[in-house]
């Protein structure tokens, strides 16, 4: 790297002008002496990034996703030697599972060798999916807000409770540089204020904490952040200081609590949460309380809890963990029906007895052949019934989101806000809209989202491999293709992942239809204009309060973007290859099997 910038400083000087070169001069000298005076960022006023929903940030992987998938391939590999860090990110129950499993798939691939009827599927298939499911929870529990001071990984929520000794406070000067925002320095200011009153002999308690101060303290020890909770309400609702420190000042140990180290929010967050704080920005809201109606002013922060609430009222249908729970019983089976189907037809079906069938099934009798079919069947239940729980996991989540949006959409109808038991607005004031696309953008990044994306393109990527592997065996002999019994568990594992795909394609179309709905803005304009017509002496305002609806429309066209399901999908060079590959593949079965070429590959979708 030093090479190479030091060969593109070189050619560069040869394209440089008098002017480029005084520029680089007065880049050199620096601007340490030009004379600063102390600012601040108005926190009244939004940025591109509120509307995106980048404000809201979530945490991000410690390691690129290369070396998280060789640490999930190790940690699965050599699992005894990484079980302490397994109790660690799951619990002693799930990892005391996991061990059994581990040592019952050594078993089974040391009797496959001495067993004939065995097939090499029912070894592979049940060791690739615990490489799966290790690499991906790998990949979803290594993020930067998972560490401890000591750099060992915080415990999941279903993980064992563990005594952790408190430290002493201790500020760090890249933490001093990123800033805690005004809440950091009105901290500072109030230490300050209370060293001072203890050198003047005033009493030590000093002058009251700031309000916002005391509205972020904590009234427990601080727990970890996850994935699966909100960062940016963890930050608002504990001690920026104590975040920042990971510690208490007390040196005694407190038996579940978790004082690890949170990053801090970024100026702008900070700004943003003070601008919609309960106590600063509202809103005139109507609620329904045993159908009479009644005003309230609220706050951004009321609103999503009101929200949140009733989400987590709804029902959700169990259909798809019923799918799962049926297709992992069809793997389960399917090596036994599959040799049955073999050895028997329709003739002497009817002369076979109970009895036999699990002769005919397994082969003659054999305390070794039980074995490793008894070793293969829990393992295909379990680990199957594992992945299943993921993409059920997913797919909850999904519904929730669609939930999120709904309620969001019914928050200017008072029809519907009535029927949905949640607040109701209009967007006559500028305020109003501010506040309404500050709960759009929180809302869309409310629960799961990185987490959820691994899962997501885990199954994407499994789609794709045994799609490819069933379309290359096609090509290869079509006329055998139904002969062997991991084609028929390619197609089964295939048909399922495809169902779920489908499923959260809908439900994420479905989701960004909702927020991305202009009619609700375009009917907030028609009810301006009738307040124009009946307020004339309001004109001038109403107008402004349009001005703003027309440019918020006008923003959310340029930002939003056609929904895609997240994580690897999204990248359109993998979209391309997937089509072109995988395309050029069951073009060429169909046409091998019709006796005319088709090119499904050059069809738009």
């Amino acid at each position: 790297m030093a090479g190479i910038t030091w060969y593109q400083k070189k050619i560069g000087a040869y394209d440089q002008q008098i002017w480029e070169k005084s520029l680089e001069q007065t880049e050199l000298k620096g601007f340490g002496s030009k004379p600063k005076k102390t600012g601040h960022i108005k926190p009244g006023l939004i940025d591109v990034d509120l509307v995106r929903g980048s404000t809201f940030s979530k945490t991000k992987p410690e390691s690129p996703w290369t070396a998280l998938t060789r640490k999930g391939l190790v940690r699965v590999l050599f699992f005894p030697f990484f079980f302490q860090w397994w109790i660690q990110v799951t619990s002693k129950s799930i990892s005391a599972l996991i061990l059994v499993l581990y040592f019952l798939q050594v078993a089974g691939a040391v009797l496959y060798f001495e067993v004939p009827a065995a097939c090499a599927s029912e070894v592979v298939g049940p060791l690739c999916l615990m490489l799966l499911l290790g690499t991906v929870h790998c990949q979803i529990v290594s993020t930067e807000s998972s560490k401890s001071p000591d750099n060992s990984p915080v415990p999941s929520r279903t993980a064992s409770p563990v005594r952790r000794k408190s430290r002493k406070s201790k500020r760090s000067e890249d933490e001093s540089s990123r800033g805690g925002g005004i809440v950091e320095l009105k901290l500072e200011d109030y230490r300050s204020e209370k060293r001072l009153g203890e050198n003047n002999g005033r009493p030590t308690d000093g002058p009251a904490l700031p309000r916002e101060v005391k509205l972020l303290q904590p009234s427990e020890g601080s727990r970890p952040a996850s994935d699966t909770d909100d960062m940016l309400w963890e930050e608002l609702l504990h001690d920026p200081d104590s975040a920042s420190t990971g510690s208490s000042e007390s040196g005694e140990e407190e038996p579940h609590g978790h004082n690890h180290s949170l990053p801090l929010p970024n100026i702008h967050q900070f700004s943003w949460l003070q601008a919609c704080h309960p106590s600063k920005d509202r809103v005139s809201a109507i609620i329904w309380e045993k159908g009479e109606c009644k005003k309230a002013d609220m706050s951004v922060l009321e609103i999503s809890g009101i929200i949140l609430t009733r989400v987590k009222s709804f029902f959700l249908w169990m259909g798809y963990l019923i799918f799962g729970s049926l297709v992992t019983t069809s793997l389960a089976l399917l090596p036994y029906c599959f040799r049955l189907a073999q050895k028997l037809d329709v003739s002497n079906l009817s002369s076979v007895s109970f009895q036999e069938l699990p002769a005919v099934a397994i082969g003659p009798p054999c305390a070794l052949s039980y074995a490793f079919f008894i070793i293969t069947t829990i393992e295909r239940v379990f680990l199957s019934g594992l992945f299943f729980f993921m993409m059920c996991v997913a797919e909850r989540t999904y519904r929730q989101r669609l939930l999120f949006a709904k309620l969001f959409s019914h928050l200017t109808s008072a029809r519907k806000a009535k029927k949905s038991e949640i607040p109701h607005f209009r967007l006559k004031k500028v305020q109003n809209i501010k506040m309404w696309l500050s709960l759009r953008s929180f809302l869309k990044r409310r629960g799961p989202q990185r987490s959820v994306d691994v899962i997501v393109s885990s199954i994407f990527l499994l789609a794709l491999s045994f799609s490819f592997i069933i379309c290359a065996q096609l090509l290869h002999s079509h006329h055998t293709f139904l002969d062997s019994e991991t084609n028929w568990e390619l197609m089964v594992w295939c048909g399922a992942l495809m169902v779920f795909l489908l499923r959260l394609a809908t439900l994420g179309a479905e989701t960004n239809r909702k927020y991305s709905n202009a009619s609700v803005l375009l009917t907030e304009q028609i009810n301006l204009y009738l307040k124009m017509e009946k307020k004339p002496n309001k004109k001038d305002q109403l107008n402004i309060v349009n001005n703003v609806l027309r440019l918020a429309t006008k923003l959310l066209k340029e930002l939003d973007t056609p929904f895609r399901l997240l994580g690897l999908t999204v990248n359109p060079l993998i979209c391309n290859i997937t089509r072109v590959v995988i395309l050029s593949a069951i073009s060429a079965a169909v046409s091998d099997l019709l006796g005319f070429n088709i090119r499904l590959w050059k069809i738009k979708p």
